[in-house]
């Protein structure tokens, strides 16, 4: 016969959390955070009720209605003792209505008006039934967001920001070890350098190094062979764009990375070694270097050297050395305090997209 497991009153006070009447608000721009806490919330109501997927529902923060939200939170659930009733990007589009920021004075002619006292509504227990837990998910949204200030002095706000970097390793170590994967320990410190605290991408890894490994140890070399090519992948997106000349593209890459966590310090270091490259197989190709050996001294793949070939055939020797002149200046600005990372950044991008040969 199984063993029963007793009901700790840790884990009594745990299950009456997420059976009671409840209201959630995620917001920040781990986007994945977000989403495991709202899985654990939906895991322990399943547990007490294996009819909630009859009794959850989703709705379109875009286009929904005061009345429409209400209906839903406030509904009893059919034949089953929870509901479960997720919103998705309310807060977001409701910021963008004209009129509706902070510190407007309420009244009739306020757009925001009848979301005031939908939240009213909403924590009201008399109205709020205790069956229901309701969950607003949000990206990164600023906290002087008109229906922020409405809706977080309701709700149980978290804010998930990408993990800081001292923090990561042990969030992957506890992955991998979820996911039966076994990282040796400069596996682990490589996987945390190459990704970042990107953890969709870093999910999706660590299931491709498990398949890989079945079962065996990860070591550095794997993670070297199989990741670094997706990490790359972005890169060459924000570097390719650069040597283009595609200042949209670059740019949108680049904000792209910074959303996702990565530091701008690591991506001047990019577009360095982007630089370098591009000097190393023009230099070498000039005098007359067979392809292995380009792609061995520079470090661009084999399979990217061409087209990087390409590109260096088209800078000339003094664009490349203003190149590294404005890349310079960059680094010592930061250094110096004249200006933060995302900034010099940002204008180093400008002025090597205008540099590029056209």
């Amino acid at each position: 016969m199984a063993r029963s497991v007793p009901i700790t009153k840790r884990r009594f006070a745990e299950r009456q959390r997420y059976n009671a009447r409840v209201i959630y608000l995620f917001h920040g721009k781990d986007d994945y955070r977000s989403r495991q806490v709202l899985r654990e919330i939906r895991d322990k109501l399943r547990v007490a009720d294996d009819m909630l997927d009859s009794n959850t529902t989703t709705l379109d923060g875009r286009g929904l209605t005061p009345g429409e939200l209400l209906a839903h939170a406030t509904a009893i659930p059919f034949l089953a003792s929870a509901r479960l009733v997720v919103v998705e990007g309310l807060l977001k589009a409701l910021g963008e209505i004209k009129g509706g920021k902070r510190g407007k004075k309420a009244g009739s002619d306020d757009p925001l008006e009848p979301w005031r006292q939908a939240a009213a509504t909403l924590s009201d227990k008399a109205t709020m039934p205790e069956t229901t837990t309701l969950v607003f998910v949000e990206d990164d949204i600023k906290k002087t967001n008109a229906a922020f200030t409405i809706f977080a002095p309701i709700a149980r706000t978290i804010d998930h920001q990408p993990l800081a970097k001292d923090e990561l390793p042990s969030w992957i170590e506890a992955r991998a070890k979820a996911k039966g994967v076994k990282l040796a320990p400069r596996a682990l410190a490589s996987l945390a350098q190459l990704i970042g605290p990107d953890l969709w991408t870093m999910e999706n890894e660590l299931d491709k190094l498990g398949a890989y490994a079945d079962g065996e140890l990860v070591e550095q070399e794997t993670v070297a062979a199989i990741v670094s090519s997706a990490q790359d992948a972005k890169v060459w997106d924000l570097t390719d764009a650069i040597v283009a000349g595609d200042d949209r593209k670059a740019l949108s890459a680049m904000r792209r990375l910074l959303t996702e966590g990565e530091a701008a310090q690591m991506m001047l270091f990019m577009v360095v070694r982007q630089f370098r490259q591009l000097v190393l197989v023009k230099d070498l190709r000039e005098r007359g270097a067979r392809p292995d050996e380009v792609a061995r001294a520079s470090g661009v793949p084999a399979f990217r050297l061409g087209a990087v070939g390409a590109i260096a055939s088209r800078f000339a020797w003094p664009a490349l050395r203003e190149a590294y002149e404005r890349i310079l200046e960059a680094d010592l600005s930061v250094k110096r305090g004249l200006s933060d990372d995302e900034s010099a950044l940002q204008l180093l991008v400008h002025e090597l997209c205008a540099m590029a040969p056209k």
